[in-house]
């Protein structure tokens, strides 16, 4: 997979200096504006719902992103509960967006493999991230995410293994042969089996539950899964 050609589309999304930046605008910038990646900000809103739910939050938690873009899916979640919020990502003009509209958070621009683990967070999450790495860098931001979290870890829209053949269809059937070989090209997806994280979260003494995709009315969401990593 060639990491350098995604961060190239994301340098591209930059926001405009006086663009306020509300949910639906932190979505956009998130790239789940368009096609099959489309998501509404009130189904975004009852997604973040869900993972609160099952991270069982509560006013005053702590919750770090990594791969955070510019910081909707922490944006959401702050509007359920007051929330002290960090987070990073490769994307200097993502971070600066979501430093913009939570500046009371502890944004950084580096590498996800780079997070510091000393300063910890109740919880880490990481939303449509995954897709980007290979397994063994998976593997390593996994660990590191254990390691910053006191509570527990939550990894959202991972692209399912078992139904990689209708997600690439769909993906392709949004667009002609000629436009989708030119705008995917080199943009390969990782997909996963369920139980790498699993494995994953026994080597590092954590227990793991698997969820399907629960982002209401989103087409991507019969071909992905969540995982809820839980320490001892």
């Amino acid at each position: 997979m060639n990491t350098q050609n995604w961060k190239e589309i994301w340098a591209r999304r930059t926001p405009v200096a006086e663009e306020t930046l509300d949910l639906a605008a932190l979505i956009k910038l998130d790239g789940f504006d368009t096609g099959a990646g489309h998501i509404e900000a009130t189904d975004w809103q009852t997604y973040a719902g869900v993972i609160a739910k099952k991270l069982t939050l509560k006013n005053g938690d702590s919750v770090y992103e990594l791969g955070c873009g510019a910081g909707a899916f922490l944006f959401a979640l702050r509007q359920l509960y007051t929330l002290k919020v960090g987070g990073l990502d490769y994307s200097s003009a993502l971070i600066e967006a979501a430093s913009r509209a939570m500046p009371d958070g502890d944004f950084i621009a580096d590498e996800a493999k780079s997070v510091e683990t000393e300063t910890q967070y109740d919880y880490v999450i990481s939303n449509s991230v995954f897709h980007y790495f290979s397994h063994a860098y998976a593997a390593e931001v996994m660990a590191s995410m254990i390691k910053k979290s006191k509570i527990a870890v939550a990894i959202m829209e991972i692209p399912d293994i078992q139904t990689k053949q209708e997600a690439e269809t769909l993906r392709r059937d949004t667009l002609t042969i000629e436009a989708y070989e030119k705008k995917y090209a080199g943009l390969e997806h990782t997909y996963y089996e369920r139980d790498w994280f699993i494995k994953q979260a026994a080597l590092h003494g954590c227990t793991c539950e698997v969820f399907d995709g629960c982002v209401p009315n989103y087409a991507q969401n019969q071909f992905r899964f969540g995982v809820l990593i839980k320490k001892a």
